[in-house]
């Protein structure tokens, strides 16, 4: 009798849950000395437990001619240690999937569809808050079943059946393109579009840094920088002489930092900048009585004619990040176009604000008087060309974008706003990433970042709306603090020392269990009536938002009363078919690499 990929599956939960188990397939059984196997056994493990699915890649990155050995951790019999001189994309590599076998062997309409199956049909165990795997995995797989999948192969339907229809089947009817409903958001958060920009997203640090690298390197009469940190590490002291270069050249650099993260990580970075002679100013919002704000900002601006926004700070392990290598999975966002000249306006008034020597930024509102009315009579900014651009099929998917920079008590650019109000205007779907989500959907909890969850959980409850969001769980863990423990153990295991990894592996386990436990807790509400809830392998900081495949939002905001109601945020609205297309397969790519949040 044959056996399926499905039957495979579940033969191996029922081995997994009986003792076997512990002894793991091919694995030895003595479970006091984690015993240690070869390339070669480790690839027969893997292969006669998943039926199959997981074989060698063939991929020659240079460990399989070292012949290492891996171990089972003696801190999670589920999981399997690398050598620490080897990375987590090397380790990556070695294994391929056949998703196209598994999804015909689960019976499912899709590969999502697939792996949510296979998470139900697996044990849960609520000590560890994750599933029973059937088979050990190399821990650089995080919670996956299988090797983590870089490139969609197949087409994006094969993946998530629900994007079969074409993207502009949802675009006729849509209040994001009525004229009377952008003008009232215009009153309601001083903001406006602009028409023609060029966007593209910049996908983690290996994409996001050059581009800054390259924006610094090439301003000519400007750079203007807002970050919540800057960090003089490796990266961060290239981005800095690349920053004192263009100072010592002529050209007006300036940066607007948080006052509390400059005094406890980017001190060393700040002074060297200032010292230099480039006019730094420090936003030190945070009160005795308002301890819970920052400037939370990430933007770059050059020129006036080019900008980088995003969810990206100057550190390593943001500007390093593949977004499967355990640090930071992130999104930045490249604009050409009137929508940088918005930005400019927001950047000058916060340097008017913030900067204590009042020291004049003449070039910076010189530049902003020029481009305003050259915009305006070009048509590509201006309330009274909305009906033009927005009414043309032609053209209401073309670069038309809303920049919303909200300051302190979120005010006035407030995006909560916008959030909700392009949420209540959703017909078919939203999907988002953030990296936490904080809400309460009680009818009596009435903060913005409630009611905008109420909002949601009201539109997915209707059987023609989907929603899925993307955040963090056992993988991600605690963010920045878990990839810096993370950081300590890898040291420590090069050297030879396990003080760290026996101290630190402990806590950041149990960190990853908490976060998925907060998490569960939290969207029980949402996952009731369907909601889809994702945690990706790695930290997620990334804050994307899609609503009906047609309007993007990406930016610095997160799912969160600190980001709805103190924090100074920054995010841009856009309605472009090709950002609409790159950020659509980005986050396919991440619920193919995320585990879902199954219901029991």
């Amino acid at each position: 009798m044959r056996i399926g990929v499905a039957g495979w599956l579940t033969l191996s939960l029922v081995v997994g849950s009986c003792g076997l188990y512990e002894g793991g397939g091919t694995f030895h059984e003595d479970i006091q000395d984690p015993p240690r196997v070869s390339l070669a056994e480790l690839a027969r493990y893997l292969q006669e437990r998943s039926g199959g699915l997981i074989t060698p890649s063939g991929c020659d990155t240079g460990i399989v001619r070292g012949a290492p050995t891996f171990t089972w951790d003696p801190f999670d019999r589920r999981r399997i240690v690398t050598p620490s001189s080897i990375g987590h994309n090397e380790v990556q590599s070695l294994f391929s999937f056949d998703q196209v076998r598994f999804v015909q062997g689960s019976g499912a309409p899709d590969f999502l569809a697939a792996v949510y199956q296979a998470y139900q049909r697996m044990p849960f165990d609520p000590m560890r808050q994750a599933s029973v795997r059937p088979y050990r995995i190399p821990a650089s797989w995080g919670g996956l079943f299988f090797p983590p999948i870089k490139i969609l192969s197949q087409p994006i339907p094969f993946y998530d059946a629900g994007l079969t229809q074409e993207r502009t089947a949802h675009a006729d009817g849509s209040a994001y393109f009525d004229p009377a409903f952008q003008r009232a958001l215009d009153l309601e958060t001083q903001t406006e579009l602009t028409y023609g920009n060029s966007l593209r997203a910049l996908y983690n640090g290996v994409e996001s840094y050059p581009e800054k690298l390259r924006l610094v390197s090439e301003a000519k009469h400007f750079l203007y920088v807002a970050v919540m940190a800057i960090v003089a590490d490796s990266t961060g002291r290239e981005l800095i002489r690349a920053m004192v270069d263009r100072k010592r050249a002529g050209v007006d650099v300036r940066l607007i930092v948080d006052d509390f993260y400059t005094f406890s990580i980017s001190g060393f970075a700040v002074g060297t900048l200032e010292r230099e002679g480039i006019p730094v100013a420090r936003v030190a919002d945070k009160r005795l009585n308002q301890m819970d704000r920052m400037f939370h900002n990430k933007f770059w601006i050059r020129d006036g004619t080019e900008a980088i926004l995003g969810g990206m700070n100057v550190l390593d392990y943001e500007n390093t990040s593949t977004g499967f290598d355990f640090q930071n999975r992130d999104t930045d966002l490249l604009i050409r176009g009137p929508a940088v000249t918005s930005l400019l306006d927001s950047y000058i008034r916060l340097w008017k604000r913030y900067d204590r020597e009042s020291r004049p930024i003449a070039l910076g509102e010189s530049t902003l008087v020029r481009q305003i009315e050259s915009e305006r009579a070009a048509g590509v900014r201006g309330a009274e060309h909305y009906g033009r651009w927005l009414e043309n099929p032609e053209t209401r998917m073309n670069g038309i974008c809303r920049t919303a920079v909200q300051g302190d008590d979120a005010d006035p650019q407030r995006i909560v706003t916008l959030l909700t109000r392009y949420a209540e205007k959703a017909r078919h779907s939203l999907t988002f990433t953030t990296p936490g989500i904080e809400c309460n959907t009680d009818a009596e909890a009435t903060g913005s970042i409630d009611v905008l969850a109420r909002t949601l959980l009201q539109k997915v409850r209707l059987p023609s709306f989907s929603g899925s969001v993307i955040t963090n769980g056992i993988d991600g863990g605690w963010g920045e603090s878990t990839i810096f423990l993370r950081t300590r153990v890898k040291d420590s295991e090069l050297v030879d020392d396990p003080l760290w990894v026996d101290i630190m592996t402990p806590v950041v386990d149990g960190g990853g269990r908490e976060v998925a436990g907060d998490l569960r807790a939290t969207m029980r509400p949402f996952l009731r009536v369907g909601f889809r809830v994702y945690q990706y392998i790695n930290y997620i900081h990334a804050k994307e938002f899609l609503f009906d495949r047609l309007l993007v939002g990406i930016g610095s905001w997160n799912f969160d009363g600190y980001s709805a109601d103190r924090n100074h945020e920054s995010m841009v609205f856009c309605l472009d078919s090709s950002l609409c297309a790159q950020v659509e397969r980005h986050l396919v790519l991440d619920m193919v690499n995320s585990v879902p949040v199954v219901v029991r």
